[in-house]
């Protein structure tokens, strides 16, 4: 009797260990995916896979609207927002679009 209440108690604590462990990685909830808006798109722009107006185009950050925006950094030059000759890019995460667009087409409050 003693052998099978260790291996029940055991075998329980090995359970609620289970139930109380963080998960390797969690889930996201549309509570968790609300980011800061840190900045707006002075013109409307396309989000590019990379620092490239040659890349691929993965949505629209429009006129107006906020985002998640990380650091400027060099890339391919691009015609944009009134400037001929740009060649900052900035990391944007717009709705779950995470891409680059060129800096001059933004703007920090």
């Amino acid at each position: 009797m003693r052998k099978f209440l260790a291996g029940a108690a055991t075998t329980i604590i090995a359970v609620a260990g289970l139930a109380f462990a963080a998960p390797a990685q969690a889930a996201s909830s549309d509570a968790e995916s609300v980011q800061a808006i840190n900045c707006h798109a002075k013109e409307s722009v396309r989000i590019r896979q990379s620092k490239s107006t040659g890349s691929t185009a993965l949505g629209l950050f429009p006129k107006g609207a906020g985002a998640e925006c990380g650091g400027a950094s060099e890339g391919g030059t691009f015609t944009a927002c009134g400037h001929t000759d740009g060649f900052f890019w900035i990391a944007i995460n717009y709705q779950g679009i995470r891409g680059y667009v060129a800096l001059y087409c933004i703007t920090r409050p």
